[in-house]
């Protein structure tokens, strides 16, 4: 008679959890990258004062299924009302406690704080660190979160309100200049870009003033620290893990901003390090003479860790590929890649497989299809009359990958946000 099975892992229970809200695969594979940090380094999560009044059930059980996973944070109270810090803390030290999580206080700004929470964490406690309700501003906190944040090199800063993320005013894009839009779904913005988007997204009047703050406070938080890994998520406690173990995520991720080149030849770039990230987000190796074929132009983050690679072609530039490493996915550097490519080339086409799960993506910025058998061939500011052109020269291309099967196809990444 065959053993029957045991019960599932608590562990296990959290990532069916996570299952229902988005790919398991992503869950499964956040996990092992947050695994590969030190404790410290996993986040610092900012509470306001509504949500442990009103949402500290809701957090509460969103901290249990992160230490159910081996993830533990602090909490920092009073960010932007220190008025309620207090009220929190003895809010969440009687709520936390009932659910097994052993709870520890401190004042922001006391003396090596840095190292007792290293401690803390590592012995799987919650600190609550508390700001001052006197003689402190904003700004000020900002920056001694920001101090924080580097002495335990903390790589997300994650922003709780009950509302969630950052929401437009309409449902219609953000126009932010010519060519460069920023997207919306269901008035909700995904990414912002504080390189790109910042300046002209204050200046048009589609966020609310909260919001407003919000933006200039992770500029703050994020300038003061003077590092381009920080990353700010706002989103809601109902929200939280679907925020971090999805590249969708559930709210809105403020990146500092992606800086991208553009190279016009392979002599100008470490190959090497493209070839890696080229292969780690497909998943498959390059075939042999991949770059033996001079580009028009290629662009990249300049971390390698996301590129688009251009072909010059008689009808019109070819993208061939579009690629974001696996754990940079969600932080928009596809949506960088995209559109300092298009202020190039305005005219593209590429190629992808049926099975590509970023099709819908490649379908909203395309001005046309056609599916052929094997390929979907995309194209966008090319003349109708050399369409048929354009799709028998994508037909016709060799494969890039050694396999000699592109399953993922062109942009294998998730779509750029």
């Amino acid at each position: 008679m065959a053993a029957q099975a045991g019960p599932p892992s608590a562990a296990e229970v959290v990532l069916t959890f996570l299952e229902s809200v988005g790919r398991r695969s992503e869950a499964e594979f956040y996990l092992r990258l947050f695994h590969k940090l030190p404790k410290e380094s996993f986040a610092l999560i900012a509470p306001g004062g509504p949500v442990v009044r009103y949402g500290a059930g809701a957090l509460v059980e969103q901290l249990r299924l992160l230490a159910e996973l081996d993830l533990f944070a602090p909490l920092v109270l009073g960010l932007f009302d220190p008025e309620s810090a207090a009220a929190s803390v003895e809010r969440l030290g009687r709520t936390l406690p009932s659910v097994g999580l052993v709870t520890s206080v401190h004042a922001m700004g006391e003396a090596n704080l840095a190292e007792t929470i290293r401690a803390e964490l590592r012995a799987e406690r919650v600190p609550l660190l508390v700001f001052s309700a006197s003689g402190s501003t904003l700004d000020g906190r900002l920056r001694e979160l920001a101090e924080l944040a580097r002495a335990l090199d903390t790589r997300k800063v994650v922003l709780l309100r009950r509302r969630g993320g950052i929401r437009a005013r309409g449902d219609r894009p953000i126009e932010l200049g010519a060519g460069h839009t920023l997207a919306t779904s269901g008035g909700w913005i995904s990414v912002i870009n504080l390189r790109t988007d910042r300046t002209a997204l204050l200046a048009s009047r589609r966020i609310g003033k909260r919001d407003v703050e919000l933006v200039e406070s992770a500029n703050t938080l994020i300038g003061a620290l003077g590092s381009s890994s920080l990353l700010v998520s706002v989103t809601s406690p109902l929200t939280l893990l679907r925020e971090l173990f999805t590249v969708k995520g559930a709210g809105t991720l403020i990146k500092p901003g992606t800086a991208i080149e553009r190279r016009n030849s392979y002599a100008e770039l470490d190959v090497a390090r493209l070839r890696q990230l080229l292969e780690e987000s497909f998943g498959k190796p390059l075939a042999p003479g991949f770059f033996d074929r001079a580009p028009l132009a290629v662009y990249y983050e300049v971390a390698y860790r996301g590129a688009a690679i251009v072909h010059d072609e008689p009808e019109a530039p070819y993208l061939t590929k579009l690629a974001v490493l696996p754990e940079a996915q969600g932080e928009g550097i596809g949506a960088d890649l995209w559109h300092a490519m298009l202020r190039d080339f305005p005219s593209l086409f590429w190629r992808s497989r049926p099975n590509n799960p970023i099709t819908p993506w490649y379908q909203s910025v395309c001005d046309g299809m056609l599916r052929r058998p094997g390929w979907d061939v995309y194209f966008r500011g090319v003349a109708a009359e050399v369409i048929p052109k354009i799709v028998a020269r994508a037909e016709a291309l060799p494969p890039d990958f050694g396999s000699g099967n592109e399953a993922g196809g062109n942009g294998a990444s998730p779509p750029p946000e």
